[in-house]
């Protein structure tokens, strides 16, 4: 992959899925941690463990280096499996999110472990793609078409094997064809907004090919208040949720934007000109290439 793509892994994924020191089910009652790095091998969603399933499981999560909480000490095999099995016992609560699971353990990690988790899933999961023929150039697709892929493998694992008609859009670099088949689900939550943020992706990676764009630098466009709350999470602003609503919290966002780069006045409204022109001018200073309305 690109270098754009994996320096911007981790803050395209972390409005997404959250930091999470603890272990807590997913939306499919996955047992998972860190930013959405599932470490639970159960076939099926919303189900119980065979034991061999388990025994895979908890391989995945000592891989992690999970500390106690009551003294930073190092955890045990047996505490790390205590951990996940509580969680995973309780299924019933994943619909009410990560913070649910937090009274039911008793072990985290750090944020260097976190990152360093990451990066490992990442190469991984490009290793898998790479291994199938609709990905063998993956290496020379645009950096936009390469995130949103690395977007699908981590919600859904690499193989993207339920996706005939996507892999073999990217196969025939169809990005358009590939952003209209890049939706799954369920699509609610963090994953209605990964459906929307993949596919805009894959159409900005068919306007870079179109238009013979630097493939090698994730594009960004500032049409709309969805692509305005993207380019002010790249840059370090929080809009709030990314949903396409020009609400509070977008226009608060905005307006810290505003009055960080001297805009007066900060009034929070973010197609004014004044307002996109320095949006335009940090996104290009930061890497991106920001492709005209």
């Amino acid at each position: 992959m690109f270098d754009s793509v994996r320096n911007y892994w981790i803050g395209f994924n972390d409005p997404l899925e959250g930091r999470v020191h603890f272990m807590y089910l997913d939306q499919k009652g996955w047992v998972s941690t860190g930013i959405g790095n599932k470490i639970d091998e159960t076939a099926h969603p919303d189900s119980a463990p065979t034991d061999a399933e388990r025994q895979s499981s908890l391989a995945e999560a000592r891989d992690f280096h999970w500390l106690v909480n009551d003294d930073d000490s190092d955890a045990t095999a047996d505490q790390i499996a205590a951990d996940w099995d509580a969680v995973k016992g309780h299924l019933e609560l994943a619909a009410q999110g990560h913070n649910a699971f937090r009274p039911l353990t008793s072990l985290h990690v750090g944020d260097d472990e976190i990152d360093r988790g990451v990066f490992s899933k990442l190469d991984q999961m490009e290793s898998v793609l790479l291994s199938h023929s609709e990905f063998g150039d993956f290496a020379d697709w645009p950096a936009n078409a390469q995130l949103a892929a690395l977007s699908m493998s981590w919600a859904l694992g690499p193989t993207l094997n339920d996706f005939p008609v996507f892999r073999a859009a990217v196969a025939n670099h169809d990005w358009n064809g590939a952003a209209d088949q890049c939706h799954f689900t369920p699509d609610e939550g963090t994953i209605q907004i990964r459906n929307k943020l993949d596919r805009e992706h894959f159409l900005l990676a068919q306007l870079v090919a179109d238009q013979g764009q630097p493939s090698e630098q994730i594009a960004m466009r500032l049409s709309d208040v969805f692509e305005v709350q993207g380019a002010l999470l790249a840059l370090g602003f929080n809009p709030g949720r990314q949903d396409g609503a020009d609400g509070p919290s977008t226009q608060a966002g905005v307006r810290a934007f505003q009055t960080a780069n001297g805009i007066d006045p900060a009034n929070g409204q973010f197609d004014d000109p004044a307002t996109v022109s320095a949006l335009s001018s940090r996104l290009a200073g930061a890497g991106f290439n920001v492709i005209p309305a």
